[in-house]
């Protein structure tokens, strides 16, 4: 699925061709689109988990009531790479149940997105700790 959605993008670079997402209409163009907003999201997912990675560190060393702050860094990279485990699973499911007709690439993109989203707002709920 991932190599498909990157040939279509090389595809469409060595072309020339600029990807109207606004307008997108064909299958390839969709799922294109859907890849780009994909990877903004993803950004934006890696940078607030690096912030409140980093949050996490500054705590584990600070003077706190904390109970086992030691593990607190850990406990937190270990819940993220479950997260990413699942969302794999969760989306790839997605993926198999729509795998009868073109849409599942659309379906599997969509999926990864919500997912992310959901994600981000978990991870900023960390950061408004008081």
């Amino acid at each position: 699925m991932k190599n498909l959605i990157i040939l279509i993008l090389l595809t469409y670079s060595s072309l020339g061709l600029a990807l109207d997402c606004e307008n997108a209409s064909s299958t390839p163009d969709i799922n294109a689109c859907g890849k780009i907003e994909l990877d903004k999201i993803e950004l934006e997912l890696n940078q607030v988990y690096n912030r409140v990675l980093k949050m996490m560190d500054e705590i584990s060393k600070a003077p706190s009531n904390i109970a086992d702050k030691s593990k607190l860094k850990k406990s937190f990279v270990d819940a993220q790479r479950l997260w990413v485990k699942f969302r794999e699973a969760d989306c790839g499911t997605t993926y198999t149940l729509w795998s009868d007709g073109t849409i599942r690439g659309s379906m599997y993109l969509s999926c990864m997105m919500d997912r992310a989203n959901k994600r981000i707002k978990e991870l900023k709920d960390y950061e408004e700790r008081p």
